[in-house]
């Protein structure tokens, strides 16, 4: 018996360790802020009107590209300019060069939001790579403890039966054994652990909450993340619904998605390896939809340098 009280209590140390699955805050460094700007960009917001209500010449395509960036006014200068005939006039390579500028800031505001969006989900990625790490380990710990209690209640129940001890005696230790081996193997099944993850610029929440104004994204991205496609459902709204699709929530209606809600589009909280897979996934789906515009503006471009070479006519 003195043999199954030291397995027991050898048993019970183990168990002790076992289930601590909530990791320390300084377990794993997340660098929270690292991915921040390091200064904060002011970003003005302009009501331009829509693009639809200004005739031009220029494909509709182009035209709510400029509409995302704000420059419709400068194309309507670009045309009356040719209509006028100045084709070669200083004041027309002044609107193509603003037009040049604000295309390439828009270039840099994508570049600085994927940027951003990247390093956070790196970040999570990190986090993640580390909590699975010391779950695998604490699985193989939990399983080893469970093989060796069931070899130990094998050779102790045995070692009775040898000696020619009670079967009552057996049996406990048969019982006792079980229990204990059962244990650690749910254990082990179960296993998972949860980090403090902290997130203070959420740009999955802005995408969730749709202010009227972005405070982390420009309002050129943020115009092209409202604009509606050709089945009248704006890029936010098809971000959200593959976030849906993929099962980044969980299942609509459930309360693992409104855990998953409060978590994710809140300030942070606690976070299992999964939640951080799922979170960095939603913030590469966000870069997927952002890195479009790029492709818009390229378009853009290439109509603006077909009309450069174009000769206008006059009247």
């Amino acid at each position: 018996m003195r043999i199954i009280g030291l397995g027991l209590l050898f048993c019970t140390a183990f168990l002790h360790v076992g289930c601590s699955f909530l990791l320390p805050s300084n377990q794993i460094t997340t660098q929270v802020g690292k991915c921040a700007p390091k200064m904060a960009a002011f970003f003005p917001v302009s009501n331009q009107p829509p693009a639809a209500q200004t005739p031009f010449s220029f494909s509709s395509r182009a035209i709510e590209v400029a509409a995302v960036m704000d420059s419709v006014p400068i194309l309507a200068r670009w045309e009356d300019i040719e209509v006028s005939g100045g084709a070669s006039s200083i004041p027309l390579l002044e609107v193509r060069q603003l037009l040049t500028e604000r295309l390439l800031l828009t270039l840099f505001e994508v570049s600085s939001a994927v940027a951003e969006i990247v390093c956070e989900r790196d970040r999570a990625d990190q986090v993640a790579d580390r909590m699975e790490e010391i779950d695998t380990g604490r699985i193989k710990q939990l399983t080893l403890i469970s093989i060796l209690i069931s070899g130990v209640t094998a050779v102790v129940s045995g070692g009775i039966g040898l000696a020619g001890g009670a079967s009552m005696a057996a049996d406990a230790a048969e019982v006792s054994g079980g229990v204990l081996s059962s244990s650690f193997g749910g254990f082990a099944l179960f296993a998972g652990s949860k980090q403090e993850f902290q997130h203070g610029r959420n740009v999955l929440k802005e995408v969730w909450d749709n202010p009227k104004v972005s405070e982390l994204l420009s309002p050129t991205l943020w115009r092209f993340l409202q604009r509606q496609g050709g089945d009248g459902t704006a890029a936010r709204e098809d971000v959200i619904k593959a976030w849906r699709q993929q099962g980044r929530l969980g299942e609509q209606g459930s309360s693992q998605e409104q855990e998953r809600i409060a978590l994710f589009f809140g300030p942070g909280g606690l976070y299992s390896a999964p939640d951080l897979r799922a979170r960095a996934s939603m913030l590469e789906t966000l870069q997927a939809q952002i890195q479009l515009l790029a492709e818009e503006l390229e378009f853009f471009l290439r109509e603006l340098q077909t009309r450069m070479w174009r000769v206008p006519q006059k009247g």
